[in-house]
C-alpha cells in the first residue's frame, strides 16, 4: 500500500497505523556456549561482515576463473537465415534466393607476449588480496567477541566486588544498631551507617546495569539477538603471563609475518604490477588460429547445399589506440607504487600497535602484582578496624573507611584483571594471532 506523505512537515510520526506492518518476531530462545571458541565461532558463522567477506572472496575466485578461460579456444556455434535478391541491369528477371544454415567457428591465441598470463597473475594476486583482508575481517571479529566477553567478566567481577561490600556494609549496620540499643553508640552512626548501606546498595544496582550492558555488547559481537538468553557455561580461566624472555624484537617480527593487512596490501601492489605488464604486453603483435566449419542450405529445391571450410592464422598488429595502453600501463606502475607505499605505513602502524600493547600488558601485569598487595592491605586494616569498634576501642568512621578503601581495593583488583586481560587480547590483534583460547579448542 502506497504512502501518502504528511499534510505538514512533522506529522507523519502522529499517524504510525499508515506505516506498513511489521513482521513478526520469533520468541526469543536460550543460547548456550560451553567455551569461548564456540561462541567465537557463531559470531563468525552469522556476523554480516565473515558473510560479507566470503562473499566477495567467491566474486573474486569466479574472476579469477574468468580469466584462466583465456587459455582455452573460444569456440562459437551459429545458424543464420538470409533472403537475398541481386539487382539485374539488363532488365531481367532474378530470383530470390533464401539461404540458411549452421556454422561453427574457433579462434585460439597462440602467442601473445605474456598478456593473458599477466592478466592471470593480476587476478590470482586480487583474490590473495581478498582472502586475506577477509582473515584480518575475522581477527576482528574474534577480537570482538574477546573484548565483549572480558568486559562482561569484569562488569561481573565489579558485581561481586559490590555485593561483597554490601554484606560488609550490612553486617556494620547491623553491629551498629546492637551497639545503639545497648547505648553503647549514638543514632548519628547509626544514620551514618545506614547511609553508607544506602549508598552500596546504589552502586550494586549500577553494577547489575553494567552486566546488562555488557551481555548486550556481547550478543551483538557474537551476532546473537537481543531479544535471545545468553548463557555462557565454562568456568573463567584466566590466561598465562606474557613471558618476560619475551623480546620485542620478536614481536614485531611476529606482526610481520602474521598480519593479514599487511600481505594484502603487498598483494595489491603486486596484482597492479601485473596490470602494467600486461598493459604493455597488449602492444605487441598477438598471433592466433582461426577455424571456420558451416553448410548453407537453400529453401528453392533446384539449389543443391553447400559444405564451407577454413583454416587460417591471424597476426593482429595495434598500431594506433591514442595512447590507451601505454597510459593504463603507467596507471598501474602508479598504483603499484601507491600500494607499496601503503604497505610501508601499515608496516610503521603495525609497528607501533605491537609496541603500545606489549607495554600495555607489561603495566597490566605488573599492575595486577601491586593491586593485589594492595587489597590485603586494605582488607587486614578492614578487618583490624572492625574488631578495634566490635570491642569498643575505635570508631565507627575509622570502620566505615577501612570498608570503603576494602571495597575500592576489591574493584580495582578485578578491573586491573578486567584491563590485563583486554591487553593481552590487544596484543593477539596487533599481533595477528588467534587467542590461545581458540588455538587449543579448533574451531
Amino acid at each position: 500500500m502506497p504512502l501518502d506523505p504528511p499534510g505538514r512537515p512533522g506529522g507523519f510520526w502522529l499517524t504510525p497505523d499508515a506505516l506498513p506492518l511489521q513482521t513478526a518476531t520469533a520468541a526469543p530462545q536460550t543460547m548456550r556456549f560451553v567455551s569461548l571458541a564456540a561462541l567465537t565461532d557463531h559470531a563468525l558463522r552469522t556476523r554480516a561482515e565473515s558473510r560479507a567477506a566470503w562473499l566477495g572472496i567467491e566474486a573474486e575466485a569466479a574472476r579469477l576463473d574468468a580469466a584462466s578461460a583465456a587459455n582455452w579456444p573460444t569456440l562459437t556455434g551459429q545458424f543464420s537465415f538470409t533472403r537475398s535478391q541481386a539487382l539485374s541491369s539488363s532488365g531481367a528477371s532474378v530470383p530470390v534466393l533464401h539461404r540458411y544454415g549452421p556454422s561453427l567457428g574457433l579462434v585460439y591465441v597462440l602467442y601473445d607476449f605474456g598478456a593473458r598470463a599477466a592478466g592471470i597473475d593480476a587476478q590470482r594476486y586480487q583474490l590473495i588480496a581478498a582472502l586475506l583482508s577477509n582473515n584480518r575481517t575475522l581477527q576482528d571479529i574474534v577480537t570482538g567477541v574477546e573484548t565483549a566477553w572480558f568486559a562482561l567478566q569484569a562488569a561481573q567481577a565489579q558485581a561481586d566486588a559490590q555485593t561483597q561490600q554490601l554484606a560488609a556494609l550490612g553486617a556494620s549496620f547491623d553491629a551498629v544498631e546492637v551497639r545503639v540499643q545497648s547505648g553503647l553508640a549514638s543514632r548519628a552512626d547509626a544514620l551514618r551507617a545506614r547511609a553508607a548501606l544506602a549508598e552500596a546498595e546504589l552502586a550494586s544496582r549500577a553494577a547489575t546495569r553494567d552486566i546488562a550492558r555488557a551481555e548486550a555488547q556481547l550478543k551483538q559481537a557474537a551476532g546473537i539477538a537481543q531479544t535471545q538468553s545468553l548463557v555462557l557455561d565454562w568456568p573463567n580461566t584466566l590466561p598465562p603471563d606474557l613471558d618476560a624472555a619475551t623480546l620485542l624484537a620478536d614481536l614485531l617480527a611476529e606482526a610481520e609475518r602474521q598480519r593479514p593487512d599487511l600481505h594484502a596490501l603487498r598483494a595489491a601492489a603486486a596484482r597492479a604490477k601485473s596490470e602494467a605488464d600486461r598493459a604493455r604486453a597488449a602492444r605487441w603483435p598477438s598471433l592466433s588460429l582461426a577455424a571456420n566449419t558451416g553448410r548453407t542450405l537453400f529453401l528453392e529445391d533446384e539449389r543443391s547445399p553447400s559444405n564451407t571450410y577454413n583454416v587460417g592464422v591471424t597476426l593482429s598488429v595495434p598500431l594506433f589506440d591514442g595512447g590507451r595502453l601505454a597510459a593504463e600501463a603507467r596507471a598501474a606502475e602508479r598504483d603499484a607504487e601507491r600500494f607499496a607505499a601503503a604497505a610501508d605505513v601499515q608496516q610503521q602502524t603495525v609497528a607501533l600497535e605491537v609496541v603500545q600493547a606489549f607495554e600495555e600488558v607489561r603495566y597490566a601485569q605488573s599492575a595486577r602484582a601491586g593491586i593485589t598487595l594492595q587489597f590485603d592491605s586494605a582488607d587486614e586494616s578492614a578487618r583490624a578496624a572492625e574488631a578495634r569498634y566490635k570491642a569498643g576501642f575505635g570508631s565507627l568512621l575509622e570502620w566505615l573507611t577501612a570498608q570503603a578503601a576494602q571495597a575500592r581495593a576489591r574493584q580495582a583488583q578485578a578491573q586491573a584483571d578486567s584491563d590485563w586481560l583486554a591487553a593481552f587480547s590487544r596484543l593477539n590483534h596487533a599481533l595477528g594471532r588467534l587467542p590461545a583460547a581458540l588455538t587449543e579448542s579448533p574451531l
